[in-house]
């Protein structure tokens, strides 16, 4: 299943992608139409942390070091998920709208390794298509996306079809999406709630944001969720929600003030 080597557009003996199965389940009309209501691009990767960046008097930051020795932070569509203070769910009123950004809405101090809760709003009931693309391109490695509150139909997956192409990025997957080369199936695409993400490929899924609420979608490698590869998939507004029964318990940020001594 899934072979590392990403050729998913034919068939072959001694290997099946995900894209090339087919769904036992009848599936809703509107994800195979040709245009989906939403259409979110989201490149990963790792950022490199400089000594200098890492160990400044007074500062910490996030990272993991990795086995090269390297100090790294994750980030998609480059923000480095960080948890909101408060459940959004039952206490939105206590977070503020700054604590939340994404690719169009990023904070002015953000630099290359920002850090906010990445928030991507969906409306209710929208045909959404999420476009992940690895810029992390480390051999042999294929992230795992897993997507809360909600299965998926994988339309696509592979690797770029252009030869004079050794690494995809964003730029060259909008260009191939622009073109028309990114390889979508509509013939019954099956329904997954986690895939495999190849090295230096793409994978193409939709759904129905017909569930309405704060979904956490995120790589499923335990290290790299400490290190922000998440975002929440926010669909519908406040109001599509049950309300918040009375004396339901409220929480905070688990985290004390942290007095810093000069």
């Amino acid at each position: 299943m899934n072979p590392l080597d990403a050729i998913c557009n034919r068939p072959r003996r001694e290997a099946i992608c995900v894209s090339q199965l087919r769904n036992a389940k009848k599936i809703d009309e509107a994800l195979l139409q040709e245009r989906p209501d939403v259409k979110i691009f989201l490149p990963f990767r790792f950022y490199f942390y400089r000594p200098e960046e890492l160990f400044q008097p007074n500062t910490y930051n996030r990272f993991l070091a990795a086995q090269g020795g390297d100090h790294v932070i994750s980030l998609v569509d480059e923000i480095s998920y960080v948890a909101p203070p408060a459940p959004p769910i039952s206490q939105i009123d206590d977070i503020s709208p700054e604590q939340f950004c994404n690719g169009d809405n990023r904070p002015a101090d953000c630099g290359q390794n920002c850090m906010c809760t990445h928030q991507v709003d969906i409306p209710l009931n929208a045909i959404v298509e999420v476009v992940l693309v690895d810029e992390v391109q480390s051999p042999n490695l294929s992230h795992p996306f897993h997507l809360h509150g909600y299965a998926f139909h994988v339309v696509g997956i592979g690797r770029s079809p252009d030869q004079n192409v050794k690494k995809i990025n964003l730029k060259h997957a909008l260009d191939l999406d622009r073109r028309g080369l990114l390889n979508r199936q509509f013939n019954l695409p099956p329904a997954k709630d986690t895939i495999a993400v190849p090295n230096n490929g793409y994978v193409i899924f939709r759904f129905r944001a017909d569930n309405p609420g704060y979904w956490l979608f995120h790589c499923h490698f335990l290290f790299h969720i400490a290190i922000g590869m998440s975002l929440v998939v926010h669909v519908g507004t406040q109001s599509d929600l049950p309300p918040v029964p009375p004396n339901f318990p409220r929480c905070g940020d688990h985290l004390p003030p942290i007095t810093l001594i000069h």
